[in-house]
């Protein structure tokens, strides 16, 4: 796994067909965990969610015609411990590097997710 940082508000940049998540800088808070939802239908990457440890997270969107979109903003410290604690009791679908304190789950768009996950993805989605 590598570990990710948060980006700063940059210029736009051209779209593309892959979501970029931007490498750690030095004085970026890295990433605590990520969500990756997928969907078999192309383009087959539909969202990439990257918390960090300060709460702040990015939303990168791939909509179901290919649109690109991100989003930047804080998220509630209870809703992260909450995800946490529901990721280290889970197995299959998540993975977590303790050396690097990152987490990593994938589900597909269409999927139940683990209730934690899901009210993440509830207020992200507000």
């Amino acid at each position: 796994m590598v570990i990710l940082g948060c980006s700063k508000q940059s210029p736009p940049q051209p779209q593309s067909s892959a979501i970029h998540i931007s490498t750690m800088l030095p004085g970026t808070d890295p990433y605590l965990f990520m969500i990756i939802l997928t969907n078999s239908q192309p383009p087959p990457l539909r969202s990439l969610i990257a918390i960090t440890k300060s709460m702040k997270y990015e939303w990168h969107k791939v909509g179901s015609d290919g649109t690109q979109s991100t989003a930047r903003g804080t998220i509630p410290p209870e809703i992260c411990d909450a995800v946490m604690a529901e990721w280290k009791t889970m197995s299959g679908g998540s993975s977590i590097d303790p050396t690097r304190e990152q987490a990593v789950y994938v589900g597909s768009v269409d999927a139940a997710h683990p209730p934690h996950v899901q009210q993440l993805l509830d207020y992200l989605s507000k």
